[in-house]
């Protein structure tokens, strides 16, 4: 509790650290204690002065050296990978293409590449998280279902946590938008949106072909995201779909090939979309709905295409009082929000989450991890 609001209010100070915990001076004292000796945190200046005098409060901050974690983002056309320190800083990006071996080796080439770089930064590694297009048991690490990587019931992160010597987790690229959310967003406690990300596909990333746009919604509600009772929740198909048609949309293969390049197509799809998405804003009631990707890179023109096209859903959005919010459109907001899993995992009350162990990271095996160095290949 005491190293969540430290991470929710960098610059608290032990007394307020009591006060809004309800604790005891000296027990709060003794938990800074320990995440000092540890590394966790240290003592930045002293505060204001308390009106009725006294000593001058302690403000207290993470310490951005104690360590970090690296999200890679992987698409079958490339991938994204960022290192994002506590604080929840950028301090390493780099992207790629996807090397022309079976999965497993391709993920091992990419992170031996990244581990000799990550190994100059001089901070130890804490964690490795992966997102993914594809429905993902997060809390085994398994790929149930990735249909751009032809994978089924497929499981790796066992032997990469071995082989690199820190937790490796997995999960869905829009739903790893979602724990982005819910980092950016933590002072505020937004607890309760959709983040809808879209991105462009390519049938081949070196001549470009361009496909159609795969689209996933991730869900948090209550502070937590919502994966569904088989893990599936956030898999979208629009009310144009069919049984039987390729792809997440009835929309005809033409106007999906001609969606990056074709203004007429790309409104007709941006309109397909957000219908479709009237339902379910009406039926969750959420505070946000966060667009990412390809619906960002063009946020001018979808509020216009909203405008004129698709009424109703700024009606809905004006009657529930909920935002419509685009994000920066960057290409590695998938693989921070990765990242981002991992720190929020950590920060997460155990007896006050509905996550499955599995996916729970113990201070003390991070506390372990911070002592050392990421080992090389």
């Amino acid at each position: 509790m005491v190293a969540q609001l430290l991470w929710k209010s960098p610059g608290i100070s032990r007394v307020e650290i009591a006060r809004q915990l309800d604790l005891y001076r000296s027990t709060v004292s003794n938990i800074i204690n320990t995440l000092i000796d540890n590394g966790v945190v240290f003592e930045e200046k002293e505060g204001e002065s308390m009106p009725q005098g006294g000593r001058k409060p302690i403000c207290l901050g993470l310490n951005d050296k104690f360590g970090c974690v690296l999200g890679i983002e992987v698409q079958p056309s490339g991938f994204h990978a960022v290192v994002l320190n506590i604080v929840g800083n950028v301090i390493f990006s780099k992207s790629g293409g996807i090397p022309e071996l079976p999965f497993d080796d391709a993920l091992r080439a990419i992170l031996d590449s990244l581990m000799n770089e990550i190994l100059h930064l001089d901070i130890p590694l804490l964690g490795i998280c992966f997102a993914l297009p594809g429905i993902i048991d997060s809390s085994k690490g398994i790929i149930i279902k990735s249909d751009p990587f032809h994978l089924v019931n497929h499981s790796c992160t066992a032997n990469l946590s071995t082989r690199y010597g820190v937790p490796v987790f997995m999960e869905n690229d829009a739903n790893c938008l979602a724990w982005l959310e819910l980092a950016n967003n933590r002072g505020e406690n937004k607890r309760n949106f959709i983040c809808l990300n879209a991105e462009f596909h390519y049938k081949d990333s070196v001549f470009g072909e361009q496909t159609g746009m795969g689209v996933g919604l991730g869900i948090a509600l209550g502070g937590s995201v919502f994966s569904g009772s088989k893990f599936a929740a956030g898999e979208f198909f629009s009310v144009s779909w069919r049984e039987g048609v390729e792809g997440q949309t009835g929309l005809s293969p033409e106007i999906m090939r001609t969606l990056e390049t074709d203004k007429k197509s790309f409104t007709a799809w941006i309109v397909d979309l957000f219908s479709s998405l009237v339902p379910v804003v009406s039926v969750l009631d959420p505070e946000v709905v966060f667009a990412h990707g390809d619906i960002a890179r063009h946020a001018s023109f979808v509020n216009e295409i909203l405008d004129s096209e698709v009424p109703q859903f700024r009606s809905l959005l004006s009657r529930s009082d909920c935002e419509l919010i685009f994000g920066d459109g960057s290409d590695l907001s998938v693989a921070s929000g990765a990242a981002q899993m991992f720190y929020l995992q950590l920060f997460t009350l155990p007896v006050c989450s509905d996550r499955d162990p599995g996916t729970m990271i113990e201070w003390d095996a991070v506390f372990s991890l911070s002592t050392r160095k990421v080992a090389k290949n």
